[in-house]
């Protein structure tokens, strides 16, 4: 006699998601996995019919992918620290969060003038000395 079925988890379809359900999860749309694959960021393992399904793990490599982006990576460079061993990976994450500092420290003087700008009694904010200092500085520096 067979065994009973019933109740019992299939472990090779939950081990792997349908790009629909991909796409709910994470929010990202299909246009972007597909580009993702081509870059060499996501891989599916298989397809059933014409729809891609991936490993499950997928989600946790999205986020990541959402967090090197938010940090200012670009896409070559996310496939990088993908498959980067640590030295090269660290480099990289120590190369970003100094470009990231300057980005803030640029964005910290950009906020102070309109603040400025917002609270100044001038007649016109911006022809105020204080403003027009702030906004001066944010120039590339000369050498």
């Amino acid at each position: 006699m067979g065994r009973s079925t019933i109740g019992v988890r299939d472990v090779t379809a939950s081990a792997t998601l349908d790009i629909a359900e991909v796409v709910a999860r994470t929010g990202v749309s299909v246009s972007v996995l597909h580009v993702w694959e081509r870059k060499g960021i996501l891989r599916p393992v298989g397809r059933v019919g014409l729809r891609r399904q991936y490993d499950a793990e997928v989600v946790a490599r999205i986020g990541t992918v959402l967090a090197f982006q938010r940090g200012g990576f670009t896409l070559a460079e996310i496939a990088v620290l993908l498959t980067a061993a640590r030295p090269q990976s660290t480099f990289l994450f120590a190369e970003q969060a100094a470009r990231l500092r300057e980005q803030r420290a640029r964005l910290d003087v950009a906020i102070e003038a309109l603040d400025h700008a917002v609270a100044c009694d001038a007649p016109d904010p911006l022809r105020c000395p204080h403003f027009t200092v702030k906004a001066m500085s944010l120039l590339p520096a000369t050498e």
